[in-house]
């Protein structure tokens, strides 16, 4: 078992220098992200289905609906025209960018209903997630994916109104979402490591957390072809029950003080006063100037959050539309081409470079890397290019969750959850934000330049970047001298 240096509590001297293993906390986790990716290429597809159905485009397969969007874009000038009673209207716009562009706009209300609830959420239970422990906050996240694929399952079949859409993932924001299950399970690894070995578990429960993409993408991409979308939500469906029951028997507590309590009895432990620590823990008076440090890697790490949902957000519905005219599993092969490269750099770097130190110089060129990667998505018409471009940006997944390390390693135990509430926010509601904004700036430009969006993106990394560089002054002036060359002079 690991070993905690500072723990206090005396009520329960067998356990109090006890914990579980870190890797306990990750099945809960894949299990969950399997699910959350399964929601975001399954809700993407069915949107654009329904809206292909609403244009009349003849979409019965994604084949089909692939060639004519592929005839579309190679034609220099694709249009039609509407009559009406007095004059006839004509445009250039593809039949293809209008089922973007209704998609998107459809996203856009979507992530907007969605992010008070997932605010309110965010914030009180991640208060409130050092005093009522982890396992609750793993466990609620799969009631809502429950109820949201038992309110689609009945949108499909049904074919019932699109409002129900947006009800189904606000129900799914108001439990918390996938973030509130990220966030509980980091807190779990930070509570079962040391500072020596942290780093590398961190790096692996996000590549983990990477490499369970791989196989909803593949399998759901290669379905959906046919579009069967009733069986994958049930599938779906029974993967979060699944979960969920999972989680209440094998996932162990870490925080102490909760293990003799069930999962409804932390929740009533929830209360409003932790709610005003969100805040005062970043201002609290620290040593060797931490509490700046803490901020700049606070803000660093918001910055990455920002680009990362900003991509997930727009990059299946982006290649869906031309030039490129993917289907979901076209979209599925290439995401894996960029996990799998992220995996087969995380080996080495995470058993050379990671066990020996956390230079800011690594994060920098990851983020530099996932800038790169947006200025080739935003100007490439080469499949090849496309590829290159993802197995660049797959640096950034290996080299950025030190900044989550050394946020950790700044504060003390009992704040590894309170200080990543403000991540917490921007990964939940932050991410409904982010994912309308996005899906906004992709509708307004997707009739001149589908790739906009990925410049927006791009220009994001440079404030994470200026953190960065700023940080490494500031910990270049603290760190003492190696050696003085006074022993010289006296001798």
């Amino acid at each position: 078992m690991n070993k905690k240096d500072n723990n206090d509590n005396e009520s329960e001297p067998l356990i109090k220098v006890t914990y579980p293993r870190w890797w306990r906390g990750l099945p809960s986790l894949l299990i969950m992200m399997i699910i959350s990716n399964i929601d975001v290429l399954i809700l993407n597809d069915f949107i654009e289905y329904h809206y292909a159905k609403v244009y009349q485009v003849n979409s019965t397969s994604s084949e089909i609906r692939r060639e004519i969007c592929l005839n579309e874009s190679s034609s220099s000038s694709a249009a039609f025209s509407t009559t009406t009673s007095k004059s006839p209207i004509a445009t250039t716009t593809s039949l293809s960018n209008l089922v973007q562009a209704a998609t998107a706009r459809l996203n856009v209300y979507i992530y907007l209903s969605a992010t008070v609830p997932a605010i309110i959420t965010s914030i009180l239970l991640g208060a409130n997630c050092d005093r009522i422990g982890r396992k609750s906050l793993i466990a609620l996240p799969f009631v809502g994916k429950i109820t949201r694929y038992i309110i689609l399952s009945s949108v499909v079949y049904f074919d019932l109104s699109e409002w129900l859409i947006i009800l189904a993932v606000m129900c799914d924001g108001l439990c918390g979402a996938a973030s509130l299950c990220i966030l509980s399970a980091f807190a779990y690894v930070a509570d079962c490591t040391t500072a020596k070995n942290r780093t590398p578990a961190t790096i692996i429960a996000n590549i983990s957390i990477a490499s369970s993409r791989i196989l909803p993408l593949i399998t759901l991409g290669l379905y959906l072809k046919s579009h069967h979308f009733i069986v994958a939500m049930l599938m779906a469906l029974g993967l979060s029950i699944f979960g969920f029951i999972f989680t209440l028997i094998f996932q162990p507590e870490s925080n102490v003080k909760a293990r003799k309590l069930n999962i409804l009895q932390q929740l009533t432990q929830v209360r409003l006063a932790p709610v005003k620590n969100i805040l005062k823990v970043y201002f609290v008076k620290r040593l060797e100037s931490k509490q700046r440090r803490l901020l700049i890697n606070i803000g660093t790490h918001l910055g990455f959050i920002v680009m990362l949902c900003g991509h997930v957000a727009i990059f299946f519905l982006y290649l869906y539309g031309s030039p490129f005219c993917f289907d979901s599993f076209r979209v599925g092969i290439l995401t894996v081409v960029q996990i799998s490269t992220a995996v087969l750099l995380t080996i080495p770097f995470t058993l050379t470079i990671a066990k020996r130190t956390d230079s800011l110089f690594i994060p920098m060129i990851g983020c530099l890397c996932y800038m790169t990667q947006f200025l080739i998505l935003g100007t490439t018409k080469y499949l090849w290019m496309l590829y290159l471009g993802v197995c660049i940006g797959s640096i950034f997944f290996v080299t950025t969750p030190i900044i989550r390390s050394r946020i950790s390693k700044l504060v003390e135990p009992n704040e590894y959850a309170i200080v990543f509430i403000l991540a917490s926010i921007f990964e939940s509601a932050g991410y409904y934000a982010i994912s309308a904004f996005t899906n906004e700036i992709y509708r307004l430009s997707v009739s001149f330049d589908s790739g906009f969006v990925f410049f927006t993106l791009a220009f994001v990394g440079i404030l994470p970047l200026v953190f960065m560089t700023y940080l490494f002054i500031v910990e270049r002036r603290l760190k003492p001298p190696p050696i003085k060359p006074t022993t010289s002079i006296n001798e």
